[in-house]
């Protein structure tokens, strides 16, 4: 049993002398590869998407691979992650009067993305995935109810067959959130193939990343052309040579979400390395769950595919609020954490503000907080929730540490 006072927190030594490495994990795969294909597109002059001296058409040539990659008919590049939901939900035809269900965690882009569009956002709880519960998205649907939006959030996927399910009975169209979980799949399929459409971000704390940038993916003809007409400003003919298509809407205003080839050329060299950068993840986080699976009064977070997971992030349960926080305090003491963010975190803390819980969307949401009662659930779990980043920089030193660290922690705090 490890004493009180050999806590770094009361100033005991701590575990590490350092923190953890960054959680970038992309960025931190860059190397020569991504440099030369950046020149390529600088020495050609030709930085814009759809023309140049000597344009090279990089933006399609990623649409292409990107689509292969995730297994469907169709994708188009933007610029951001934010951009990709507000074109995904104007690609599905959202707009005034109509309602999108939202998880109550997620991040502040998605209700953004739906009041973008002039629809109101419906919170509906998570379950202890962390992710939408179903039953409370069934008892949230009304006649207005025209899209669900599955958040696949931390690196984990939705409970898919039953959300599927609910949206088909209901006739609601189905966009998933694959930003936190790019590379993801569920059964076998990739995250982003089997709703009506799927978003995709490539921010820096993603799994491929530009710095910025974003995709979306559809089967429907219909909703890609809708998609591409919006993030174009609207425009009604061009993408016709392009992208070799014939629209067969009828044209509407758009917003200016173009992608640019620099971007562009980082994420097709950043694409050939996902499935590496998701490997090692996985295996860092099974080693780290293996080493601390038998704490008592420590549970983990429900995995609806552990196979489909990208293992982004380590997620347990203590019994009460503040053994979360003493947990995630004395972790930190103890440099179990990262510089680039403020993980170990409880993912819900009230004078914590942090865009993924619902009870910071009140600009969004204004009145929130006297509703937040019917939201129980969702605050139970999340402020009884610790979250540890897997880098893929991790290594055996790094990987016994946090194993270390969360098992002398867990002797005296749980």
């Amino acid at each position: 049993m490890v004493s009180k006072n050999s806590l770094a927190l009361y100033g005991g030594k701590p575990v590490r002398e350092k923190p953890l490495p960054v959680m970038h994990p992309g960025a931190t795969f860059f190397d020569e590869a991504e440099v030369k294909a950046v020149l390529e597109v600088l020495k050609a002059q030709s930085p814009y998407r759809f023309y140049g001296p000597n344009f090279l058409n990089i933006t399609g040539k990623f649409e292409a691979e990107f689509r292969r990659y995730i297994g469907t008919t169709f994708s188009l590049a933007v610029t951001s992650g934010t951009a990709a939901l507000h074109t995904a939900l104007r690609g599905l035809e959202v707009g005034e009067d109509d309602e999108v269900i939202i998880p109550t965690y997620s991040w502040v882009a998605c209700p953004s993305a739906v009041v973008a569009t002039g629809a109101k956002p419906v919170l509906a709880n998570v379950d202890d995935s962390l992710t939408l519960d179903p039953d409370d998205v069934e008892r949230r649907i009304t006649n207005r109810t025209k899209v669900i939006m599955a958040v696949h959030i931390r690196g984990v996927p939705c409970d898919l067959d039953r959300i599927v399910d609910i949206a088909k009975r209901y006739q609601i169209f189905l966009l998933e959130d694959v930003a936190q979980c790019c590379g993801g799949s569920y059964h076998g399929k990739r995250l982003g193939s089997i709703g009506d459409a799927g978003s995709f971000s490539f921010q820096l704390n993603k799994m491929i990343s530009a710095g910025e940038g974003g995709a979306i993916v559809t089967n429907d003809q219909t909703t890609y052309e809708r998609c591409l007409m919006f993030h174009d400003t609207g425009t009604p003919y061009r993408g016709l040579e392009e992208k070799e298509l014939r629209y067969s809407i009828q044209p509407f205003p758009g917003v200016n979400y173009r992608a640019n080839e620099i971007s562009s050329a980082i994420l097709r060299v950043q694409l050939t390395k996902m499935d590496t950068i998701i490997r090692r993840i996985r295996e860092i986080k099974s080693k780290i769950k293996k080493g601390i699976s038998d704490i008592p009064g420590l549970s983990f977070r429900r995995i609806p595919d552990p196979e489909g997971e990208v293992a982004v992030g380590l997620v347990f349960f203590t019994e009460s609020k503040d053994k979360a926080i003493l947990f995630k305090e004395a972790l930190m003491a103890e440099n179990i954490r990262t510089p680039s963010g403020s993980y170990p975190g409880v993912v819900y803390e009230p004078l914590r503000n942090d865009g993924h819980v619902f009870m910071h969307w009140g600009h969004l949401l204004p009145g929130i907080e006297r509703v937040s009662n019917q939201y129980r659930q969702t605050l139970d779990l999340l402020s009884r929730a610790v979250h540890i980043d897997i880098s893929p920089l991790d290594g055996e030193q790094e990987i016994n540490d946090i194993i270390e660290g969360i098992r002398k922690v867990s002797s005296v705090v749980l």
